[in-house]
């Protein structure tokens, strides 16, 4: 199975240990990026398992990369970003 881009609308392939692709990773900003690296816990992309936090910092960082392409955001976004996930 390939691992895609998490940008939303964006089908590029990436190692699992990224988020997002290259081009849309050079869009999040550094204090964003910063959170997800801080979040991230080596392996997760094999376990399949993620932290609260990891998914939160991840789904502000695919919010901003889709406000600034102008991609409308599922909601379940914004309510993991805000850290309200169940």
């Amino acid at each position: 199975m390939t691992h895609l881009c998490h940008a939303l609308g964006c089908e590029t392939p990436v190692n699992p240990c990224f988020l997002m692709c290259g081009y849309h990773w050079f869009k999040v900003s550094v204090r964003c990026k910063q959170a997800v690296y801080a979040t991230y816990v080596p392996g997760q992309e094999l376990t399949k398992m993620t932290t609260a936090v990891y998914r939160q910092a991840a789904a502000a960082a695919i919010i901003a990369v889709a406000e600034q392409e102008g991609v409308t955001i599922p909601a379940i976004y914004r309510t993991m970003a805000a850290g309200e996930e169940k």
